[in-house]
């Protein structure tokens, strides 16, 4: 199978000395993967006597997290 030589994929901003625009850089990354409230809320944890649907929303937020 060919790959297609069109398809860029997204690169990750280094970080070269100017914080603000690498801040810049980095926050639209993460918005346009849908990431980015996994920043300003945090990752969602289930307490012990938790429901199925509660347990089930950790887990996808925790993998969320981990990619």
């Amino acid at each position: 199978m060919t790959e297609n030589s069109n398809f860029l994929q997204p690169q990750i901003p280094k970080f070269d000395g100017h914080y603000d625009h690498w801040a810049m850089l980095m926050e639209n990354l993460l918005r346009s993967k849908e990431y980015w409230p996994l920043i300003e809320v945090a990752v969602t944890v289930a307490p012990a006597n938790a429901n199925t649907e509660t347990q089930q929303a950790a887990t996808a937020s925790k993998l969320q997290d981990l990619k």
